[in-house]
């Protein structure tokens, strides 16, 4: 008696569910990767693009503080320069003095010895010697005040120039952070919003 055999042909679906099910599982799989990179990717995006700005405010503080600095600093020098047209002035106002008083001492010696009374026209000599150096010396002062006064503006001037510096860089600064808060925010939640439609169209 004949042994016969049962074959399964190639075209038929005998291996069918089996083949199927494995692909299933392979698409899943994946999706599933897909997933998860997609969700890492977003968050890692939203993480980038925060530091990023946070670095940018950080560099834009560092400028703020260094012009504020810079700032500072020729204002000081405008100080100090202002203090040494002060003492320059003050010099040459105590040489006009000291010449002053020399050359009326020596015109008073000058008509004394010649036996000239400080009488008339060499009282207004001498007066008019004495009015000339007291008129220069009040120049020196006027120029020195007014020098004084262009430089003190100037270091005033330097000083909001600094301020402002500040306020406008740290005004930057905390848009950049703000910027990036929004952009991590973002990168969650496009990741998240990612999951869900991906995990919707798995399961139709």
């Amino acid at each position: 008696m004949a042994t016969s055999f049962n074959t399964i042909d190639p075209g038929q679906g005998g291996a069918g569910p089996g083949n199927g099910g494995g692909g299933g599982g392979i698409g899943t799989q994946l999706a599933i990767a897909g997933l998860v990179t997609s969700i890492a990717g977003g968050i890692a995006q939203g993480r980038v693009a925060k530091s990023v700005s946070r670095y940018n405010a950080r560099m834009l503080e560092i400028q703020g503080q260094q012009a504020d600095m810079v700032a500072m600093f020729n204002a000081a020098v405008a100080r100090v320069t202002a203090r040494a047209i002060r003492t320059s002035a003050d010099l040459d106002i105590a040489r006009q003095a000291k010449a002053k008083e020399t050359f009326a001492g020596a015109q008073r010696s000058k008509y004394a010895s010649s036996g000239v009374k400080l009488v008339g026209s060499p009282l207004d000599v001498i007066i008019d010697s004495a009015t000339e150096f007291s008129l220069d010396m009040i120049i020196t002062d006027y120029n020195a005040k007014t020098a004084m006064s262009q430089q003190e503006f100037a270091a005033q001037q330097s000083q909001r120039a600094g301020r402002s510096a500040v306020l406008l860089t740290t005004a930057q600064a905390n848009q950049q952070r703000a910027m990036g808060s929004a952009y991590n925010r973002q990168g969650y939640t496009e990741a998240v919003s990612s999951a869900f439609k991906t995990a919707a169209e798995f399961y139709k």
